[in-house]
């Protein structure tokens, strides 16, 4: 059984459908739920604290923790690089998947599209159809690895805000 923890968002929405097919006896939990938008230090550490106990909760499930490979210097990277570095220190059935930015109504992209962010270097993409199916992919992963690095395409800022109509 394949439960999503939150299961709201654009990518929970991508992963329910996903979920909702999967045939598996073994209890399997996507960790995707997290707060992105609010990046100070307390509202992170909050979000780091719930996710260590129910890492401690579930010790004989499988827990697949959705990441990022943002390199920001801020709070939410921050926070995330530790529940990385506690599930898999702590638990032997974890996997981390990475993710690069989402294409989606939410986020940087957006950002760009509204002009509410300027457009700098390069920036590594997916959409979020891909994004779900990489992380559907990650939860029957074996092997002595369990941080999986999912790659996107780089493409130019300013080419991203162009794409997706934004003001220059």
């Amino acid at each position: 059984m394949i439960k999503l923890c939150n299961g709201r968002g654009q990518l929970g929405e991508h992963l329910k459908k996903y979920a909702d097919a999967a045939n598996t006896t073994k209890n399997i939990y996507i960790y995707h739920t997290w707060n992105p938008w609010d990046k100070e230090y307390e509202v992170q550490k909050t979000e780091y604290e719930k996710f260590k106990l129910f890492v401690d909760d579930h010790s004989n499930d499988r827990i697949v923790f959705v990441s990022t490979y943002s390199e920001n210097e801020n709070y939410y990277v921050h926070f995330k690089q530790r529940a990385e570095a506690y599930l898999l220190a702590r638990h032997p059935n974890g996997i981390v998947v990475r993710l690069p930015n989402i294409i989606g109504k939410k986020g940087i992209i957006q950002d760009l599209k509204d002009g509410n962010a300027a457009p700098f270097g390069e920036m590594e993409i997916i959409s979020l159809e891909r994004a779900a199916q990489r992380v559907m992919e990650s939860i029957t992963h074996e092997g002595p690895s369990r941080l999986i690095t999912v790659k996107g395409h780089n493409i130019p800022a300013y080419v991203i805000r162009d794409l997706f109509g934004g003001t220059q």
